[in-house]
C-alpha cells in the first residue's frame, strides 16, 4: 500500500501547517483506494485543514482536535467510503516520529473511522518541519504499516529518504545521477505496456538502470516480422514465445537486481488497474483505446504516464515521405493525451468493434488502416524509447533538468531535430482539469 498526492495540494497542505511554528497544526487527506488485491495505492483526493476554532486542545506539544470539528473535515470520505489520514506536525525530527500520546490517540481514533467507513485503511502521518513524513496505515490488524509517501507532479517526490545502494555495476551510473537519484531509481516500479518495437527498448534500458520492479504488459506472440525491431527477440523464438517473455528472459539472464513481473495479455478495463501502483508508466502501444485507458488512469491514481510513438509514410514509389516521433508526459499538473489530440474518437470506435466488421469496413472504404502493419525501423524506435527513458530520469531524479521539463518532444527523423513542445492553450478538459 502507497499514498500518493497531487503536488498542488501537498505544497497548500504543508506550507499551511508549518506556517504556525511555535504550535502543533493539524489537517485532513482523503484518498479513493485503487488497484487490486494486495496491490492498492491511496489516491488522495481532498486535503483539509482543521480551523483554528476546531482545537480543544493546542499546543508547542500536544493537540486535540474536537469531535464536531472532525466529523465535518471527514464527511465526504464517509459518503464516498474514501480512506481518512490524520496528519499533524512534529517540529524538527528527522525523520519524524509518533509519539506515545499519538499511538494513544491512534489507538482510539482508527477503529472509530473503521467503523464509520469500512473496507478500506485509514491511517495517520506526522510532518516534520523539515519537510520529511512518516506514515502509517491501520487496515483491521493489531500492529499498524508503515507506508511511503509520494508526491506526484512536475516532479515525483517520495517523501521518505531512500536507503542509498552502492552496488558494482551501478558505479558509473551513480557517478552521474547522485548516490539519491540511483537509489529513487532502485526503489522504483515501473509498468511498461506494450513490449514491442519501443517497448523491448524501454524494459531492457530499464533493466540496465537498475529500476527496481518492471511490469510488462502485452498480450501478443512474437511475429517473424518483429524480429528486426524487438531487442531480445531470436528467429528461433517466432510464434512461440509472448513478446513479454522475451523481454523478462533478457532481464533474468543480465543477473541484475530487477525484478520483473508479466501480464500476457492486452490492457483492457479488466486489468488496466494492476497498474495503478506502478511509480511511472511507460506507454508503448499503438493503438488508441489502451492509450485512452492509461490517460485516465494517469489522473484517477496519480501516476505520470509517458506516451510515445513513431509514425512513417511511405510514398508509392516506396520512398520515405514522412517520419515522425513523439513523448508526451500525461499527469497530474500536465495536460492529458486528450488535450494533444493524441486520442482519437474516431480511433476508439473502430478498434471496439469486432474483428470481421472491422475488417469489412476496410473491404468497403469506411475505415482506413485498421489491423494493417506499420512501418517500423529499430533504429527510430530507439531513439524514442531513450528519450522516453530520460524523461523517466527527469521526472524522478530531476537529472538533465527538471526545473522546466518538457510536457512533449516531437520528433522529426527527416531532419534530425526534437523539438519541446508545450500547449499553448488549454481548454476545460473532463480527463485532467
Amino acid at each position: 500500500m502507497h499514498i500518493r498526492v497531487d503536488e498542488r495540494q501537498w505544497a497548500n497542505l504543508s506550507s499551511s501547517l508549518l506556517a504556525e511554528k511555535h504550535l502543533e497544526s493539524a489537517g485532513i487527506l482523503l484518498g479513493e483506494v485503487i488497484g487490486t488485491g494486495a496491490e492498492r495505492v491511496i489516491a488522495v483526493r481532498e486535503t483539509k485543514l482543521v480551523p483554528d476554532d476546531g482545537y480543544e486542545i493546542r499546543r508547542p506539544d500536544q493537540l486535540r482536535i474536537s469531535p464536531l470539528t472532525l466529523n465535518r473535515l471527514v464527511r465526504p470520505a464517509r459518503e464516498r467510503g474514501w480512506s481518512v489520514l490524520t496528519i499533524h506536525t512534529h517540529g524538527a525530527q528527522s525523520p519524524p516520529q509518533f509519539s506515545w500520546a499519538d499511538d494513544q490517540g491512534d489507538a482510539r481514533l482508527m477503529p472509530s473511522f473503521s467503523s464509520l467507513i469500512p473496507g478500506v485503511p485509514h491511517g495517520s502521518m506526522v510532518l516534520s518541519s523539515t519537510g520529511e513524513v512518516t506514515a502509517r496505515l491501520f487496515d483491521g490488524h493489531a500492529d499498524p504499516a508503515f507506508v511511503g509517501i509520494s508526491v506526484v507532479g512536475r516532479r515525483l517526490q517520495r517523501l521518505v529518504r531512500a536507503e542509498e545502494f552502492d552496488e558494482p555495476w551501478f558505479h558509473r551510473q551513480r557517478l552521474a545521477l547522485g548516490g539519491a537519484g540511483q537509489a529513487q531509481l532502485r526503489r522504483l516500479r515501473v509498468a511498461v505496456v506494450g513490449a514491442g518495437g519501443i517497448g523491448s527498448v524501454v524494459a531492457i534500458e530499464l533493466c540496465h538502470l537498475g529500476v527496481g520492479e518492471l511490469l510488462l504488459v502485452d498480450g501478443d506472440v512474437l511475429e517473424a516480422s518483429n524480429v528486426s525491431r524487438v531487442l531480445a527477440s531470436r528467429v528461433a523464438d517466432v510464434s512461440r514465445m509472448p513478446k513479454v517473455d522475451l523481454a523478462a528472459r533478457y532481464i533474468v539472464e543480465s543477473g541484475l537486481p530487477v525484478r520483473v513481473q508479466v501480464i500476457e495479455e492486452p490492457l483492457n478495463e479488466h486489468n488496466v488497474e494492476a497498474l495503478a501502483t506502478a511509480d511511472v508508466i511507460l506507454s508503448c502501444v499503438d493503438r488508441h483505446r489502451p492509450r485512452a485507458l492509461l490517460n485516465r488512469l494517469a489522473y484517477r491514481a496519480l501516476v505520470p504516464v509517458i506516451d510515445t510513438g513513431t509514425a512513417f509514410r511511405i510514398g508509392v514509389a516506396g520512398q520515405l515521405t514522412g517520419a515522425a516521433g513523439r513523448v508526451v508526459v500525461v499527469g497530474p499538473g500536465r495536460p492529458c493525451l486528450n488535450c494533444w489530440g493524441h486520442i482519437s474518437p474516431d480511433a476508439l470506435r473502430v478498434e471496439a468493434l469486432p474483428q470481421e466488421e472491422r475488417q469489412a469496413l476496410a473491404a468497403e472504404g469506411y475505415v482506413s488502416g485498421a489491423d494493417v502493419p506499420e512501418p517500423s525501423v529499430v533504429a527510430f524506435n530507439a531513439a524514442v524509447a531513450s528519450h522516453a527513458v530520460i524523461e523517466l530520469m527527469r521526472l524522478v531524479t530531476g537529472f538533465a533538468g527538471a526545473d522546466d521539463p518538457p510536457d512533449r518532444l516531437a520528433f522529426s527523423f527527416a531532419d534530425g531535430t526534437v523539438r519541446r513542445n508545450r500547449l499553448a492553450e488549454r481548454h476545460p478538459c473532463a480527463i485532467c482539469a
